[in-house]
């Protein structure tokens, strides 16, 4: 009768567990790494005074929420006035403590701060690597207890590698009935469970059925995967989802892109379509990159060519895009018929009539496939010579496929970009240029004006001509100015650039305005980066021009 006894204990600690008293957090940041202090104390949320605050005692805040140091003190209500009770005032850490708790102060509730020198912190970029699903809620650490135990059970788990079994567990039913997460492990009828991982995963079986009482669980990169898999294979769909968002942050740790690869890879095999959707659009954001690894000449032929079907496939030029191919089908030697389907989707009306011309002099591709190439340079010819209205009308063509539309170019023919300094917070950085008009050849001397800022206040929208409200600040605000051809439209896009490194994310100008995402998760209203940038802020920010044919001349510019 042990399980009813530590059922009791577990009823008796029941509601104990939750934030107690030294706990921390970071509020109205504008990513998770940044805010001002709050710590708890008798029940509430309170602020600490900037008296005698530094680096030294910010650092154990950070540190205390899973960053590596900080990298800035800030007072005087840096990120606004808190509410509610000072709770600190002259903390002196001498940096190893756990919480500002530990640290010398006056002591709790002693200050005569007021909210104006609220304390605030920026952290380092990097986090430790230990991210942290809990949904435990008031769930107590008995539980936890109660399966390190390893006794009163009445279901035995068999953990075999390759039909060997190397660990065994036991659990509780009673326990695991009441977690929605663990049906499908304790279904099936009888005393025995067996479970079938591999060797790499084993490691983390314990932690896997340990979530499944404590409803927390602890998932560093080495760990996701294979806590994935086994959330896949067991049905715990809220972990699966959970490694699915880690997924995110692993992603653009490898500037090798041997890791997206082999996750598309595992993708496949594990039948996670919201997985293999997140490896290919890390990819296509990120393709010039991907073109210039060693990589490159790995990735599967159905990935490239389910790359090559993108439009937001951020890339050089279309003429870039075709040579990366031309080399990676020289390298990977494939078949007659998977380079055919590769050329299909290229879009030759992006590349102009003296690059077509000289394809026949540059590519190894153009004499293994020369009628296919011969064929797309005609149909390009046209789209460069021949007046829209005409190609529609006696050619038949639809000007609204993607082949006559542009990726997301950024070579400066069709882009610029612009760089905020941390330094320099006051100024707005700005950027000029031109591009063509039209990506035919037909618009090659006809220019149209560009103008990209950087827009972080209300004041310096007024300044540029932008209507802004403070809720959607920081934005891109992007104009054009010039004769406007009534027969071209504009879908451009605006690349998010985390640290120099990779793409993040890339967002749609409507109208003379690009959102600007959260670089990491947070809890307003602005939405956070496709994926997240460990620096908690973007490095850089990418306009990127791209005309179309309207068929109808409505525009949407």
């Amino acid at each position: 009768m042990a399980l009813p006894r530590l059922l009791c204990m577990w009823l008796l600690v029941a509601g104990t567990h939750g934030v107690k008293d030294g706990d921390m957090r970071l509020a109205n940041g504008d990513a998770a790494n940044q805010g001002r202090v709050e710590i708890f104390y008798g029940g509430r949320w309170g602020t600490v005074c900037d008296n005698l605050w530094d680096l030294t005692d910010a650092s154990v805040v950070c540190r205390a929420l899973g960053f590596e140091n900080a990298t800035e003190a800030l007072g005087r209500a840096a990120f606004g006035p808190g509410t509610g009770p000072i709770m600190l005032d002259e903390v002196e850490c001498t940096g190893t403590e756990p919480s500002l708790a530990n640290c010398s102060s006056l002591g709790w509730l002693k200050s005569n701060c007021r909210h104006n020198q609220d304390a605030s912190v920026v952290c380092s970029n990097e986090t430790r690597g230990i991210h942290t699903l809990d949904l435990s809620g008031e769930l107590p650490d008995a539980l936890e207890q109660i399966f390190d135990s390893q006794r009163g059970c009445d279901l035995s788990i068999r953990v075999k590698v390759k039909d060997t079994e190397d660990l065994h567990l036991c659990v509780h039913r009673l326990i695991l009935s009441t977690n929605p997460e663990a049906q499908e492990l304790c279904k099936e009828p009888g005393s025995t469970v067996t479970m079938e991982v591999d060797a790499e995963c084993l490691p983390v079986v314990r932690d896997f059925i340990r979530y499944f009482y404590s409803r927390r669980i602890d998932v560093s990169l080495s760990s996701v995967k294979c806590l994935h898999k086994l959330a896949s294979a067991y049905g715990a769909k809220q972990l699966q989802s959970y490694c699915a968002y880690l997924f995110a942050i692993l992603l653009p740790q490898d500037p090798s892109f041997q890791t997206p690869l082999n996750l598309y890879t595992y993708a496949l095999a594990t039948r996670d379509p919201v997985l293999e959707e997140l490896c290919v659009q890390f990819l296509a954001w990120n393709f010039e990159a991907l073109t210039a690894a060693e990589a490159w000449t790995s990735v599967p032929v159905a990935l490239l060519q389910v790359l090559l079907s993108k439009s937001e496939l951020a890339v050089p030029s279309e003429l870039a895009l075709l040579t990366a191919v031309d080399v990676w089908s020289w390298e990977k030697r494939a078949s007659h018929r998977e380079m055919e389907a590769m050329v299909e989707k290229v879009r030759f009306p992006m590349i102009l009539p003296n690059d077509l011309f000289q394809l026949q002099f540059n590519l190894s591709l153009y004499w293994s496939h020369q009628a296919l190439f011969q064929k797309k340079v005609l149909q390009a010819l046209e789209f460069h010579t021949v007046p829209f209205q005409l190609l529609a009308q006696y050619r038949g063509l639809n000007l609204t496929e993607d082949a006559y539309k542009p990726r997301i170019y950024t070579s400066p023919t069709w882009s610029r970009s612009v760089t905020r300094d941390p330094d320099r917070y006051w100024s707005d950085p700005y950027q000029s240029f031109q591009t063509p008009q039209h990506p035919s050849f037909l618009f090659q001397s006809k220019f149209i004006s560009w103008s990209l800022v950087h827009l972080s206040t209300v004041q310096s929208c007024w300044n540029y001509g932008f209507s802004c409200s403070s809720d959607e600040l920081p934005v891109l605000g992007l104009t054009k100015s010039g004769y406007s051809d009534p027969t071209i439209g504009y879908e451009n896009k605006a690349l998010m650039i985390c640290g120099d490194r990779f793409v993040a994310d890339v967002t749609d100008f409507r109208g003379p305005k690009a959102m600007i995402p959260s670089a990491l998760e947070n809890n307003g209203s602005r939405s956070t980066s496709f994926f997240p940038c460990p620096a908690g802020s973007f490095s850089s920010f990418r306009a990127v021009i791209r005309p179309f044919y309207l068929t109808n001349s409505s525009g949407v510019d």
